[in-house]
């Protein structure tokens, strides 16, 4: 009787355990837990920019960049091996639609010391994975031919100095065929070996040499041969001093009636035209010199309207763009050492705000790693004085809040060049020439250092800080603080 029993009891089991077998495929569908089981008809989509991924790059300094996710099932990503140089805003989630996505982003901390990393991100829904390839690498300092690449170019520059207010300058009170009267024409001396050594002693990478051709052009847009000469000449100071130096298109951009080199879409052919013949004329007298020497395009374009603000037209920044990739393709077209040639283009009116950084399109180039962007920033203009705000008698001193200011506007620029791994330039800076030497040395400091370590970003001071006659610095604190942003490159 007890064995009956028994066998009863275990028959019951058996039934009972069947049918709990059918009851849970009858309620539950064959779906994927969290743990990768497999979905029928489960799908999965990862891409960035509208492309399907599998790997991503970060250059030296890291940044960020954004995963969008698409599938029907509930979701976990993962960091293999958990570096701790790799983070992601979210690691699991609901089904996610085409109209409704997931976006993921992805960041990376500064490389430091070692060549390159890499490491693997793993994306699970319904049974289905996939692996995205983290690199990390440290960019080539040459090129394939041996060419110091640009993001090596304004490493090296760092820190540097315009020759304002000279070749650039522009008159007519005087003989238009005097060089050195329009050299000198807006109270600076002429330029000369010494000042270029002086500012090379004194640690600085870089003299940026703004040019105005349009005084010396001819009917035909060829430029005249004492002029380019002395341009020449001038640039051969600064190559002999060993340093860096941007040669540019300048006062030929601006508010002017002179001013001909417009971001005026209507008009882009003729300007076009002229532009492209301007910088075949430069290019080929200097194809012959080494990569120390960098073109810039040109300076702070404005629209037909001369807006120093947004411009009257959508179009403007269309053309900004346009000059960019025209001055590239001219530049390149010249062969030789242009071909490797660094080149620098610059946003709208060479703005740094965010609307002018989303508008500006880096132009294609033959050869990859060539190219840098240049934006202007006085901020913040309370202590620069841009605006003429600044009372004589009552003197800003650095302050908390200013740093706050300025930082949000270098934020732009290193979330730009990380994004885009293109190095920047900040062509043009500076501070109110009156303030105390102290202060100005804690606003030089902070400029120059905010980027290291986050973003390939150099700094060239607009002003006098190096006496053009006596070739000392004039404000010795204010260099000192300038050149922190050497050290630790």
């Amino acid at each position: 009787m007890m064995k009956y029993k028994k066998n009863i009891s275990a028959l019951g089991v058996s039934v009972l355990t069947a049918v709990m077998v059918l009851m849970s495929a009858w309620i539950m569908p064959a779906c994927s837990d969290d743990n990768g089981g497999d979905l029928k008809g489960a799908t999965l989509s990862v891409t960035a920019d509208g492309v399907d991924i599998t790997d991503m790059e970060f250059s030296t300094y890291g940044g960020q960049k954004m995963i969008t996710l698409v599938t029907n099932a509930a979701w976990k990503m993962s960091v293999e091996d958990t570096p701790e140089w790799i983070s992601l805003s979210n690691r699991s989630g609901e089904p996610a639609s085409d109209e409704d996505p997931r976006y993921i982003k992805v960041s990376v901390s500064p490389l430091g010391d070692v060549e390159s990393r890499t490491a693997s991100i793993s994306v699970r829904a319904g049974g289905i994975k996939k692996t995205i390839t983290v690199t990390q690498r440290r960019p080539a300092s040459t090129d394939g031919d041996g060419w110091e690449t640009a993001n090596s170019a304004n490493n090296n520059m760092a820190v540097g100095v315009n020759l304002m207010n000279t070749l650039d300058a522009v008159g007519d009170w005087f003989d238009q065929d005097d060089v050195s009267a329009f050299e000198t024409c807006w109270g600076q001396p002429l330029a000369k070996q010494e000042w270029f050594d002086a500012v090379a002693a004194a640690g600085f990478g870089v003299v940026r040499i703004p040019v105005t051709w349009y005084p010396h052009m001819d009917e035909n847009w060829i430029v005249k041969e004492p002029w380019m000469r002395r341009v020449e000449e001038v640039v051969n100071y600064g190559l002999n001093a060993g340093l860096y130096v941007i040669l540019n298109v300048h006062h030929d951009t601006g508010d002017g009636d002179k001013n001909w080199l417009k971001a005026d879409y209507a008009n882009i052919d003729v300007i076009g035209d002229k532009f492209c013949r301007l910088w075949t004329q430069i290019a080929t007298r200097f194809n012959k010199y080494g990569e120390k020497l960098l073109f810039e395009g040109y300076n702070e374009m404005l629209d037909a309207d001369n807006s120093w603000v947004e411009p009257t037209e959508i179009s403007s920044y269309e053309a900004v763009n346009m000059f960019a990739q025209m001055f590239v393709n001219t530049v390149r077209a010249t062969g030789g050492n242009n071909m490797h040639r660094n080149l620098i283009v610059n946003t709208y009116g060479s703005g740094g705000s965010r609307t002018r950084l989303d508008n500006m399109v880096l132009p294609e180039d033959k050869i990859p790693g060539h190219i840098l962007l240049e934006v202007h920033n006085y901020s913040p203009s309370a202590f620069s004085n841009l605006m003429g705000e600044i009372d004589d008698e009552n003197l800003p001193v650095w302050t908390p809040e200013f740093e706050k200011t300025l930082g949000v506007e270098l934020d732009l620029l290193i979330g730009y060049s990380q994004k885009f791994g293109v190095p920047v330039v900040i062509g043009e800076c500076g501070s109110y020439d009156k303030i105390a030497d102290e202060e100005r040395a804690k606003y030089g400091k902070f400029l120059s250092t905010y980027s290291l370590g986050k973003a390939n970003v150099s700094v060239i001071h607009w002003g006098n800080i190096m006496d053009r006659n006596t070739c000392e610095p004039m404000s010795p604190l204010y260099v000192e603080g300038l050149l922190e942003g050497k050290k630790g490159r």
